[in-house]
């Protein structure tokens, strides 16, 4: 397996380009989390992006005399993948490139405003996948500052004389876009998605599990390096079928998560759900109950692994996830904590309701008047067996069971999971006699736990980062550095 994935990484590699070491240089907290190279050649931009170091986009676009552009090719991949097939497409008249992902169309926008040269002007951005333009509203403040605002992002620029972007702030979402010479591919490695990070002292092995209903749970394993016997961390995976980093490149919460706790000293294990990637099994019957179960089958193989302490395991749920590891937690006495990441503490029908009126009442083509019928025409909708279980049970008498150590976090802006859960869930846990529950709401997160102010799951493809939030990241680990009893960092 491992040598598979060295030849894949390897191919990824030798596939991307050598276009100069100028870069735009995008942080999160103070985090790189993608680097855009960039390279102008006369009327052609060439860019290279990658995004929490694994998902590649290589584009090229040629422009006009007026800084609009006239077609484009990029290649969309993930680390360890080979390169994907060029999207070709024509972008028309009067329009400049537009990703929200490829800060280099950010200057594009910028030397076209130039060269229009009012101090306000609406521009347009063609897509690069799709026959769609994106309205861009620029500003012009200074011989050397802009506004740019688009899909709900205010970028504030500064650019040099000539018109080349210094930097750029999100100051809504606590993201920075720095230019930077000298930036060198090496600087930011390619990291696969099940594979360790990058020069990280910890391993990460395959791994497959099997289940007393007869399926296999695959996923993966991070070790801290020694011998030790570790702490252990299970990851269960939010409502929708998600394989076991609960996201695909870019947005990857749970390789996140396991990469900041085993750098800890803790071991993590996350699986693919039952029927989803390499696991096997039914996914379409399955329920939360069953779910449940399979989080239990996963405990129970980390405690026999002999490098685990099987006194020092926790669980950490997302969404879903943060219903299901209260349910197991109500019967295990032998955990060592949970964490519950937007879990919902409100019964099921609530958490429905509030995420359809919360993109009703935004959709701007719906009329006041025709909300609540549109809100009502959603919750008939028909339900799988899964949602059906999800809105079915009530969270708070398993919160009310739980005895271990609990750790209860929630975005601000969630608009998929009402953040009041956060309270109501530490409330069921204290009435229950655990004094051991803490919380924190994080102001400008969304469900994702993304930077993210407005909080629409519809606009997650439109933010400028996908890294899980550094300050959720740091809150985890100093909660498991308390409760799982870590030692010094490795």
């Amino acid at each position: 397996m491992m040598a598979v994935l060295a030849l894949a990484l390897a191919a990824s590699l030798q596939a991307l380009p050598a276009i100069g070491d100028t870069a735009f240089v995008t942080l999160e907290s103070g985090v790189t989390v993608a680097v855009d190279w960039i390279q102008h050649r006369g009327h052609t931009v060439r860019s290279l992006s990658v995004l929490t170091q694994s998902a590649i986009r290589d584009l090229s676009v040629e422009t006009r005399d007026d800084g609009t552009a006239i077609r484009s090719a990029v290649s969309v991949w993930n680390a360890g993948d080979s390169a994907g097939t060029p999207i070709r497409r024509e972008l028309g008249e009067d329009a400049v490139y537009w990703s929200d992902q490829i800060p280099s169309s950010l200057e594009q926008v910028v030397r076209r405003a130039r060269i229009v040269g009012t101090p306000s002007m609406t521009l347009f951005g063609a897509s690069l996948y799709r026959d769609a333009r994106t309205p861009i509203h620029v500003e012009r403040t200074d011989s050397t500052g802009w506004v740019v605002t688009c899909n709900h992002k205010r970028y504030d620029v500064l650019t040099d004389a000539r018109g080349d972007v210094l930097a750029a702030t999100l100051l809504e979402h606590g993201v920075t876009i720095e230019r930077r010479i000298g930036f060198r591919r090496e600087d930011y490695p390619l990291w696969p998605a099940y594979a360790a990070a990058p020069g990280a002292r910890y391993r990460a092995e395959p791994v497959r599990i099997p289940a007393p209903q007869g399926h296999v749970l695959a996923g993966t394993l991070t070790l801290p390096p020694g011998a030790g016997p570790f702490p252990g961390a299970v990851l269960i995976t939010g409502l929708s079928p998600h394989e076991r980093n609960n996201g695909v490149p870019p947005w990857m919460p749970f390789r996140d998560i396991a990469d900041a706790l085993t750098r800890r000293g803790v071991a993590v294990l996350r699986v693919d759900d039952r029927g989803v990637g390499e696991s096997t099994g039914d996914r379409a019957s399955s329920t939360t109950f069953d779910e449940a179960n399979d989080v239990r089958t996963e405990v129970a193989w980390l405690r026999a692994r002999k490098p685990i302490d099987p006194r020092r395991i926790a669980l950490v749920g997302y969404s879903e996830g943060g219903l299901i590891a209260p349910m197991v937690a109500a019967s295990d006495t032998l955990l060592a904590g949970i964490v519950t990441l937007a879990g919902p503490g409100v019964p099921g029908p609530v958490v429905a309701r509030y995420q359809i009126e919360a993109a009703v009442v935004r959709d701007t083509t719906i009329a006041p008047a025709a909300r609540e019928a549109e809100i009502q025409r959603q919750l008939a909708d028909t339900l799988t067996a899964r949602e059906k279980s999800y809105l079915g049970i009530d969270p708070l008498p398993y919160a009310r069971r739980v005895r271990c150590p609990a750790l209860i976090l929630h975005g601000g802006t969630d608009l998929t999971v009402p953040p009041r859960s956060a309270e109501r869930l530490a409330w069921a846990m204290r009435s229950g006699g655990n004094r051991n529950v803490s919380v924190q709401v994080f102001d400008g997160i969304s469900h994702a736990f993304l930077p993210d102010p407005d909080g629409l799951p519809s606009d997650w493809a439109y933010l400028p980062a996908f890294m899980t939030s550094p300050r959720v990241l740091a809150t985890i680990t100093d909660w498991a550095a308390r409760w799982l009893r870590l030692g010094s960092v490795p």
